[in-house]
């Protein structure tokens, strides 16, 4: 798994709840500011990232600062892998 292959998982997730989105979004692009994501929409990522990335999430990793943008999604998958042996 690397940032592309998260970033281009995202990208499909959001495409397929959100019709209309552009698959192609940048790293950088605002999900809350822009309203791609909803109170809503951020347990359904939180939930196909964890179903799809096999990644544990905890109420604390519900922050802001891990939904800002497609690449903070990416930081906070790839933080959430376990080290390769």
């Amino acid at each position: 798994m690397n940032q592309e292959s998260v970033a281009g998982a995202v990208r499909a997730h959001l495409a397929s709840v959100a019709p209309g989105t552009d698959p192609n979004l940048p790293l950088d692009s605002p999900l809350l500011e822009s309203n791609l994501l909803d109170s809503l929409g951020i347990i359904q990522l939180m939930t196909f990232l964890a179903d799809n990335f096999g990644i544990e999430v905890s109420d604390e990793d519900f922050v802001p600062e891990n939904f800002t943008t497609i690449g903070s999604l990416v930081n906070f998958v790839l933080s959430k892998r376990p080290a390769a042996a």
